[in-house]
């Protein structure tokens, strides 16, 4: 997370985030501010009795989409009165001062870049300033960056952007472009600022290459912390490097840059990882600033109970998976389908152990009431298991890197210095 604290403490706000992924940038939303957000999310998941309980429980607001039309009067689902009920209720919590989470897009995009902007958004904020609300309404972006957008397991970087008044914005626009349409286009100029962008995939990985070497390498103890900072810059060197005529600079930090990106996959690490590529120096030893736990509590210790938290959850995590894929009918359907009805399996898996656990505390003359305990440990074994597994594998990546031959360790460390050299020459000037 970088940025917190820019969310008012109080008063009428709107989070306006991307939305690249599923359920993972809800959960991430959730965390920009200790203040409690309601989100507008589509009606159309609140077809089953549990998803309805969670969007009442979580004071979410439904909202029907046009994509949905067609489903939604199949089952006799009023769309006008949904979304008249949904601005009723976004001016109330607005009144009221309360803090709500969209996404404006309108749902998942498999693309590299920001999606169109949907334009509900502006009209329900500029509606409450057009009926002479008191309060204003401020505006934060947050965008999920995505180190590896197409890759299980990658790091997600969560930026808060600057906040800006709806109010402010409506008065410095000339008359006649203060309609929804300019204030969609502020929404995404906003959240361009917090997110990655680029016209193809190519360039959009070559982008997050330099990005994950930069930060490694320049802030090699907290490389995902540095992100944002040298985002703006990669991007228009990796423009740079994909034209008709690219720079020499451009092409040597490419080079360099996707150099120890393959270093690092052949470790066993992503390439766009700047986590992955600040492990790769320490085995390199061109810093030592990142550390890794001691093998003999990585083996040891800690090993027992992640073993436990993998023989339970392996069996149940596996099927979900297979699920998912199976009743995807697109790539960008497989997480939203881990998460739904994946997320009923494993609560369903979880009573069925803890059933188990209760008949065999019985068999054995204990109280099964002790069997409840289960329910509470069981998704913190869980925890610790993918926990486990990412410590491992972080200490296989430097463990292969320092087996490496010496002219194929002294190449890369070179890479990195060339990477570091382009950069600081660049961000001076050069």
């Amino acid at each position: 997370m970088e940025g917190l604290g820019r969310v008012p403490a109080s008063g009428p706000v709107i989070l306006v985030g991307n939305h690249p992924n599923d359920l993972s940038d809800v959960i991430a939303g959730l965390y920009v501010t200790p203040r409690p957000v309601r989100y507008i999310a589509t009606v159309s998941v609140t077809t089953s009795w549990a998803a309805r309980t969670m969007y009442q429980a979580m004071g979410v607001i439904p909202v029907a989409r046009v994509r949905d039309a067609r489903k939604m009067r199949a089952e006799g689902v009023d769309l006008a009165a949904v979304n008249q009920a949904a601005n009723d209720t976004v001016a109330a919590a607005l009144a009221q001062g309360d803090a709500i989470t969209v996404f404006p897009e309108g749902g998942v995009h498999d693309v590299p870049e920001i999606g169109r902007l949907r334009t509900g958004v502006a009209k329900m904020v500029l509606t409450h300033l057009d009926a002479g609300a008191k309060n204003d309404v401020t505006i934060v972006p947050f965008g999920g960056q995505y180190e590896a957008p197409r890759t299980w397991g990658s790091d997600m970087l969560s930026v808060v952007g600057t906040p800006w008044s709806a109010r402010e914005w409506v008065a410095a626009q000339p008359e006649g472009q203060r309609g929804a349409a300019a204030f969609t286009d502020a929404l995404k100029a906003s959240l361009l600022t917090v997110t990655r962008n680029a016209p193809t995939w190519e360039e959009a990985a070559t982008r997050d290459e330099i990005v994950a070497a930069v930060a490694a390498r320049l802030a090699p103890g907290n490389p995902l912390g540095a992100t944002t900072t040298v985002l703006e810059r990669a991007a228009q060197l990796a423009a740079d490097a994909h034209s008709d005529g690219p720079s020499g600079v451009a092409v040597r930090i490419k080079t360099a840059a996707h150099t120890l990106a393959h270093a690092v996959e052949r470790a066993g690490g992503i390439g766009s990882s700047s986590v992955d590529h600040a492990r790769l120096l320490l085995a390199l030893d061109v810093h030592a600033e990142q550390s890794l736990a001691p093998s003999f509590l990585l083996l040891g210790a800690a090993a027992p109970a992640a073993a436990i938290g993998w023989l339970v959850h392996a069996p149940i995590l596996a099927l979900v998976y297979r699920v998912a894929k199976k009743g995807a009918t697109a790539r960008t359907d497989v997480v939203p389908r881990c998460f739904a009805p994946g997320l009923y399996l494993v609560i369903a898996w979880w009573l069925v152990v803890a059933v188990l656990v209760a008949v065999g505390l019985a068999l054995a003359g204990w109280s099964p009431l002790w069997a409840l305990a289960v329910l509470v440990t069981l998704p913190r074994f869980g925890d610790l298991a993918i926990r486990w597994g990412n410590w491992l594998k972080g200490w296989r990546l430097v463990r292969r890197a320092r087996s490496w031959s010496t002219a194929e360790r002294v190449g890369l460390g070179e890479a990195a210095e060339a990477v570091r050299g382009v950069w600081e020459g660049e961000s001076g000037g050069r």
